[in-house]
């Protein structure tokens, strides 16, 4: 009998998104069932990853190259999906960021920053990453603010 053979993968590399190549982030599997259907969690051996690369496709991918699309995901954040949120913890959006550059103090940008290190967050699970929202947040308001 033929036996197709597997690629093993290579432990001395980082993982990398087999669609975009970009490196993965380890995500635990009470981050894959928070965001994916059950078989679709089950499709993917450990450790899987996220794929953080905006405009790619994948959301999860494993070591065998095995990924799961964003369009099979749920409760993604901005940018992955459009009509995300910034934060999936506190509900910051990208129309919040905006609302608030226009404003002499960040106010809503602030609050989120706090409430992102305090240990009720959930990001384990309601962040599709498992981090926390406050680079992600700090980026698009720093991008936005320079276009000024």
């Amino acid at each position: 009998m033929y036996k197709a053979p597997l690629k093993e993968p290579d432990s001395s590399l980082p993982p990398r998104c087999p669609r975009c190549g970009a490196d993965g982030l380890p995500v635990g599997p009470e981050t894959l069932r928070a965001h994916l259907a059950p078989e679709a969690a089950e499709s993917l051996g450990e450790p899987a990853y996220w794929c953080a690369t905006d405009a790619c496709p994948v959301a999860y991918f494993d070591l065998f190259e095995r990924s799961v699309d964003a369009d099979a995901a749920h409760g993604l954040y901005w940018p992955k999906d459009p009509a995300g949120p910034l934060c999936c913890c506190h509900g910051l959006t990208v129309d919040d960021v905006d609302a608030d550059l226009a404003e002499p103090v960040p106010s809503r940008v602030r609050a989120v920053v706090q409430k992102a290190g305090q240990p009720d967050a959930a990001c384990t699970t309601k962040s599709p990453d498992g981090r926390p929202c406050v680079a992600r947040v700090q980026r698009y308001y720093m991008r936005q603010k320079q276009k000024g």
